[in-house]
């Protein structure tokens, strides 16, 4: 395959670049300047004409294959093989290590809920303030899925501290790696980073509005919108497995 010289790749100048060159890399693959069955240039091309150091275009690499669009053969290079980042299979969204999906969203909804309005309750200013950064920098649409994941997690967990009870901050650390696992597989269904986000931004502002009922019913709705979001992908792929049967 040929190299199509750089495809008006933009410099990316932030302390923390590998996100940047991440999504951009994404957007070139997704409106097709990157075709699949394409080989990338070398990494140390593809650092240059990015404008960062290889260690930062090495572990963008690995986040786009981690979202499925590249993949790399050791000794030869980094292929494109989809414009489209692939859904969740179905039993990823209903099991996963030893537990079920309805167990973990049961121990969401009481954690969540509660924890809002205790945070709403308790915050502090500089608790606030950073809630609030948390919740600007995850508005970033530059972000990939991997680092909005991260920070989704990070929002929920401060969330959680700034109720300054550390019984219930130990209980969200047990139950968050499960909860970015599984972030991890249903941030592909669509609309879902978007709805994501807008329901974390009414959680964040009725917390900083100190109004607990708004809070809890905010982190609520919440839980309940991915559920559904998920139920409604489930019966979507159902319906396709039935109709290729018959």
């Amino acid at each position: 395959m040929t190299d199509r010289g750089n495809r008006h790749i933009e410099p990316v100048r932030r302390l923390k670049v590998s996100d940047s060159v991440a999504a951009q890399l994404e957007q070139l693959i997704e409106q097709g300047q990157y075709q699949p069955g394409d080989k990338l240039p070398p990494e140390r091309t593809l650092a240059e004409q990015f404008g960062v150091g290889r260690s930062s275009m090495r572990e963008a690499l690995r986040l786009v294959e981690a979202n499925g669009l590249l993949r790399t053969d050791h000794g030869i290079g980094v292929f494109v093989v989809s414009n489209t980042k692939p859904v969740p299979m179905l039993s990823e969204l209903l099991l996963f290590d030893d537990f079920t999906v309805p167990e973990l969203f049961e121990a969401r909804l009481s954690l969540e809920r509660d924890a809002a309005g205790m945070a709403a309750k308790r915050i502090t200013d500089d608790e606030a303030k950073e809630l609030q950064r948390i919740l600007d920098e995850a508005g970033n649409p530059s972000l990939s899925n991997d680092a909005f994941v991260k920070l989704d997690a990070e929002l929920h967990r401060a969330i959680v501290k700034a109720t300054k009870n550390r019984i219930w901050e130990r209980v969200y650390e047990s139950i968050m790696p499960l909860f970015i696992t599984y972030s991890h597989r249903v941030i592909q269904l669509p609309g879902r980073r978007e709805s994501a986000h807008n329901s974390h931004r009414r959680i964040v502002a009725a917390i900083l509005d100190r109004s607990v009922r708004e809070a809890r019913s905010a982190a609520v709705k919440h839980i309940r919108e991915v559920e559904r979001e998920i139920v409604k992908h489930l019966d979507s792929a159902t319906e396709t497995v039935e109709n290729s049967a018959r």
